[in-house]
């Protein structure tokens, strides 16, 4: 049966245990590298460290590491990014359930003029959103030859609604 071939951070075959535990002290020191600092912590010469050093090929090793590490760092972040999104899209799901649940016992008749542009402005957002639009428009110009110059207010749509909603409303009491 073949062994899986060992990354180049692991303890390398031939590689002595003292060897490997400079390494790995090199390897734990990040951006603070240097032999210098290895042969301080273990108490032996800069001399038998950067000969370690070089024997073993520790700065592609750990560049190897480093490449490692973020790796699994950003494998980490992308997970939690999904849990992330997976939870919150849970959460707005049971939370329109309740909002339509309270929507269907609404009486509209006891909403105020304001509750209606309110909630009017509110779908309008959220239909635009769900069709892939932006929720604002705005104006936009052009620095060459064209000017264009596109406006919409929403707040006068919604006012005729809230005026159209009204007269609806007091035509029925």
């Amino acid at each position: 049966m073949a062994r899986a071939k060992k990354q180049p951070f692991e303890r390398q075959d031939k590689e002595t245990e003292k060897a490997f535990e400079a390494f790995r002290i090199y390897r734990e020191l990040g951006s603070e590298r240097s032999c210098a600092k290895v042969g301080e912590k273990l108490g032996k010469s800069s001399t038998l460290i950067e000969r370690w050093s070089s024997r073993w090929d520790w700065v592609e090793r750990v560049k190897s590491y480093d490449s490692e590490m973020d790796r699994k760092a950003l494998k980490q972040e992308e997970k939690k990014r999904r849990d992330m999104a997976t939870r919150h899209a849970n959460y707005a799901t049971v939370f329109q359930q309740k909002v339509l649940e309270r929507l269907q016992n609404l009486n509209p008749a006891e909403l105020s003029t304001s509750d209606m542009i309110r909630w009017f402005e509110i779908s309008v957002k959220i239909e635009r959103l769900s069709r892939g639009e932006p929720t604002e428009i705005s104006t936009l110009e052009h620095g060459g030859e064209v000017t264009q110059n596109h406006e919409h207010s929403f707040d006068e749509d919604i006012e005729k609604y809230a005026e159209m909603y009204d007269r609806i409303r007091d035509k029925k009491t």
